[in-house]
C-alpha cells in the first residue's frame, strides 16, 4: 500500500508527516514492509528541494532521524500510484480531488475529530514548528489503525482469490 502526506510546498508539514508515518509503520508488525510512505506538494515551488531545515530540526528534537524525501509535485501520475493521501488542509483535499478523483483522501485533523487545517509553520519560529509536529504526530498515530485495517483487508482479499 502506498500512502502520501500532502501539503502545499512539500518542505514543512508533509515531510514531517512522512517521517512520522514511516517511523510508526516501521514499528508496527502488521504494517512493516507492507506500507510505503511518501510526501508531495500541491504546488511546484520546491520540487527537488530538501525538507525545510526548521522541520528537520523539529523532527530531530522529537527524536526522529529520517531526513525525508526531496520535494515532489502531486500530479495525477503521482496520485495514480497511491491508495491514500493524508492532506494538511481542506484546500489540499480540494486540489487533490480536482487532479485525481479516485485516491482516498483523509484530512489530518479529521483524525482528531476536527474539520480544521494544520497551520503552516513556514513563517513561524521553532516553537511553531514544534507545535505543528506535535499536532501532526497525534494525527498520524490515529492513522495507524486505519492503515492496519486496510492492510488486513487487502491480505484477506488476496487469500480469498
Amino acid at each position: 500500500m502506498r500512502v502520501s502526506a500532502i501539503c502545499t510546498g512539500n518542505i514543512c508539514r508533509s515531510p514531517i508527516a512522512e517521517v512520522i508515518i514511516r517511523a510508526l509503520v516501521a514499528d508496527d508488525p502488521v504494517l512493516h514492509g507492507k506500507v510505503e510512505v511518501t510526501s508531495a506538494g500541491t504546488a511546484r515551488w520546491h520540487v527537488g528541494s530538501p525538507m525545510d531545515q526548521r522541520s528537520q530540526r523539529a523532527l530531530q528534537r522529537a527524536g526522529y532521524a529520517d531526513e525525508g524525501s526531496v520535494g515532489i509535485f502531486a500530479d495525477s501520475s503521482f496520485l495514480d500510484s497511491h491508495e491514500l493521501v493524508l492532506v494538511m488542509t481542506r484546500e489540499h483535499a480540494h486540489d487533490i480531488r480536482e487532479r485525481h478523483a479516485k485516491v482516498d483522501i483523509i484530512l489530518l485533523r479529521s483524525l482528531l475529530g476536527a474539520d480544521l487545517d494544520v497551520p503552516d509553520p513556514y513563517y513561524g519560529d521553532d516553537a511553531e514548528f514544534d507545535a505543528c509536529l506535535r499536532l501532526i504526530e497525534r494525527g498520524c498515530r490515529e492513522l495507524i489503525p486505519i492503515l492496519r485495517e486496510r492492510v488486513r483487508a487487502e491480505q484477506l482479499g488476496a487469500e480469498s482469490n
